[in-house]
């Protein structure tokens, strides 16, 4: 039996309650069909929060698409020179800027409850998956090994297309945002607006910085589950235990990004993976922080800012 699995099993049967101790038998099947229950009551919840995200999006995109109006005719207002119009303009964008922020605070709770969700039916379902290893180990029947073994290919699948989903639409490319520049006829409304983009610009960065922390997480995952995997099948080769299968399909596929090949094109480990996304999100973080630091000053003297 694995310390880790045995640990999960064992956290699940303290929340059960002591009185199930009395009976070990009962206290193992009661714990599977809790992972069983748990894993349902997350899928539900993960189909809630896709529909609550999807309609957050939807409702972010009208908002987003009325205050990009409205900054595009303050640049108009600002090139004829008209002060009475650019008058009128700013006052639009600002207008707009209230529901455009309520709208875009709506989208990043959505996506957090998504992610958060999404993380804890990969956690339930990998608890799942080393209960099944266990069970297998255990299995004096070749026809329970077999009908193990399919549900435990069923559940990586599973677990290995919400890791995809997971990925979003991270790629580890340079970020490229409208860059904001200082204006000396600037008043203080426009360097508050300005202020206000950049700061919108690092909470995109931020965004980028959260999804690489999920993913990096979910790696670990999948290094952790594949290792575990992998300890069971060279135990098997190394004492000739033909009790335990082989499972079907090798060990668990990793969930490979666009641009997550090494050179000659082969798909990187997980380990190269990880570390990957690691100078990554370093690269964002730096990148935020200037982005706060520029808005910042902007907020602050009229002088100017080259970088």
């Amino acid at each position: 039996m694995r310390a880790r699995s045995g640990f999960v099993r064992l956290s699940l049967a303290l929340a059960l309650g002591p009185a199930l101790f009395s009976d070990v038998p009962a206290l193992a099947l009661q714990v599977s069909q809790s992972l069983e229950a748990l894993v349902a009551q997350r899928r539900r919840e993960l189909a809630r929060a896709r529909l609550e995200y999807e309609t957050a999006v939807a409702a972010f995109n009208v908002v987003d698409g009325q205050w990009q109006a409205a900054l595009d005719e303050v640049s108009r207002a600002r090139r004829s020179g008209d002060d009475n119009a650019l008058e009128r303009a700013w006052a639009l964008a600002q207008d707009r800027a209230g529901p455009f922020s309520a709208q875009e605070q709506r989208v990043e709770l959505a996506r957090d409850s998504l992610t958060s969700i999404r993380g804890g039916l990969m956690q339930a379902i990998e608890a799942r998956l080393e209960e099944l290893l266990d069970e297998m180990d255990a299995s004096p029947s070749s026809d329970q090994r077999l009908r193990l073994n399919a549900l435990f290919n069923d559940l990586r699948n599973e677990l290995q297309a919400l890791d995809e989903e997971s990925q979003g639409g991270l790629r580890l490319q340079p970020v490229v945002l409208p860059e904001i520049t200082f204006d000396p006829r600037d008043g203080p409304e426009e360097r508050s607006t300005k202020a206000q983009l950049l700061e919108r610009q690092a909470t995109f960065v931020q965004t980028l910085i959260d999804e690489a922390d999920d993913r990096i997480r979910t790696l670990n995952n999948r290094l952790r589950i594949r290792r575990q995997s992998s300890d069971l099948l060279a135990s098997v080769d190394r004492f000739d235990d033909t009790r335990v299968p082989v499972v079907a399909g090798g060990p668990p596929r990793t969930g490979v990004a666009a641009d997550s090949t090494a050179a000659g094109g082969r798909p990187l480990t997980l380990e190269e993976q990880i570390q990957q996304l690691e100078a990554y999100r370093a690269q964002l973080e730096d990148r935020r922080q200037s982005l706060l630091v520029r808005a910042g000053l902007f907020r602050g003297s009229g002088r100017s800012i080259t970088w």
